[in-house]
């Protein structure tokens, strides 16, 4: 596959949406029959649903009979098999040349495995996603993850050597290690790119600063995974860097990669001739794809062999638009909003955390400060409560006053702010900061 203009597979990318619609129903139909054949799990699934191979006869019979795949479904068949792929494996074991997995943040990582065949495709898939952020075969990009253990570390990875552009790949340290030596890497190659994720992208712009403009004075794009985007957060460190930064949807579970475009940072692209991705109202199961209404994200791979996902609810909450895009890209567009979880009632407000990101990170002292919002055990609660780590050598009473202020008006809350001294809390946990915090 060639690079052409702004595409890496333009017949595909720009593939009218009633052909993309009629070529995900034919996958659709040959999904379910594999699945129900070569799936422990599945095959169990189907059965006590009542489906027999691909007898769904469209659409509305798809909707109405396929049952979904819950991380619980999947918990309870590993705890009751000691299966440590879940019933998902499709193939012979021998033939999974690289394992990813989950975080398991939240309890025992979940296992997925690729074949060679599945290698392919997630190397084009992001291809797509290297191409449509500005990443060209002539460039240099530096990738920075913690391993190759998570499936959107292999799609940057593969995606980079499928789309001819060179890269510097290397383990991000652990917190409170020294991070890459980027003015020594500034010496050997001219960098137009980086992939970092959130806490690594927060330790290198902390680290250099400004000069970062001086050492990349090609620079022309930044990836990042692992955190929801806020615009004052976005004007920050793109003032910092000198290139674009775009956003990153990394659903590791389902392996899909989906990023922004050249042309706009509010939706996501992702390979429609590779998943089907529905938005369904999770009280009453209404398909709402396409409506631009907000519903659950729910995932089926139509193209993984190994172990692959079929209607799996994510748990995050988003929409999908069949607006056109600015782009050419056509198809649905994905936009992703934050999980009720990650919010905190009060009163008659849910206020998430990039709602007080986006007022703290506006106040220049404040910018990259970490912080977290306090959730107490009974909700809702009657203030916003707010830690910030307090910058060093910042008069405490002023800068307090100014972002309660801030907080007030924008937000239309009462607020509280708590500075603490860098180091006095723990902000973080693992890979990921901690933004919500119960008390």
């Amino acid at each position: 596959m060639s690079h052409q203009g702004i595409f890496w597979n333009e017949e595909v990318e720009t593939m009218p949406p009633h052909r993309i619609r009629d070529l995900q129903w034919e996958r659709v139909k040959e999904r379910l029959d594999s699945l129900g054949r070569k799936a422990a799990f599945y095959r169990d699934l189907f059965v006590e649903a009542g489906i027999r191979g691909h007898k769904v006869r469209d659409w509305a019979d798809f909707r109405a009979r396929v049952p979904f795949t819950t991380k619980e479904r999947l918990k309870a068949w590993r705890e009751r098999t000691r299966d440590p792929f879940c019933g998902l494996l499709c193939v012979d074991s021998r033939r999974l040349l690289h394992l990813v997995r989950t975080a398991g943040t939240t309890g025992v990582p979940t296992l997925y495995g690729y074949t060679a065949q599945d290698l392919e495709a997630v190397g084009e898939w992001g291809a797509r996603m290297w191409v449509q952020i500005g990443a060209r075969p002539e460039h240099t990009v530096l990738a920075g993850t913690f391993g190759s253990w998570n499936a959107f570390a292999v799609a940057l990875l593969e995606g980079l050597r499928t789309a001819g552009v060179a890269r510097y790949h290397f383990s991000m340290p652990a917190p409170g290690e020294e991070v890459f030596p980027l003015e020594v890497l500034s010496q050997w190659m001219e960098i137009q790119g980086a992939y970092l994720s959130a806490r690594p992208l927060w330790h290198v712009t902390e680290k250099y600063g400004p000069r970062l403009r001086e050492l990349l004075p090609g620079f022309q794009y930044l990836l990042m995974a692992g955190q929801h985007v806020t615009a004052s957060f976005r004007k920050g460190i793109e003032s910092y860097w000198g290139g674009r930064l775009c956003e990153a949807y990394a659903m590791t579970d389902a392996g899909m990669p989906c990023t922004h475009c050249t042309e706009q940072t509010e939706t996501f692209h992702f390979p429609q001739d590779a998943f089907l991705v529905e938005i369904l109202d999770p009280e009453t199961g209404e398909d709402l794809s396409g409506t631009g209404r907000v519903g659950e994200i729910v995932v089926s791979s139509l193209q993984l062999e190994g172990t692959p996902l079929f209607r799996f609810r994510s748990g995050d909450m988003g929409f999908t638009t069949a607006e056109p895009c600015p782009c050419g890209r056509t198809g649905l567009r994905l936009g992703v909003v934050e999980r009720e979880a990650h919010g905190i009632q009060v009163g008659e407000k849910l206020i998430y955390a990039s709602d007080v990101e986006e007022v703290l990170y506006d106040v220049p002292d404040l910018f990259l400060r970490q912080y977290h919002l306090l959730r107490q055990q009974r909700q809702p609660q009657n203030k916003l409560r707010v830690r910030v780590a307090l910058p060093p050598g910042s008069p405490e009473g002023p800068l307090k006053a100014k972002v309660l202020e801030h907080l007030e008006d924008r937000l239309g809350v009462p607020a509280e702010v708590e500075f603490l001294p860098e180091g006095a809390e723990r902000f973080v946990a693992a890979y990921k900061f901690l933004r919500v915090v119960s008390e």
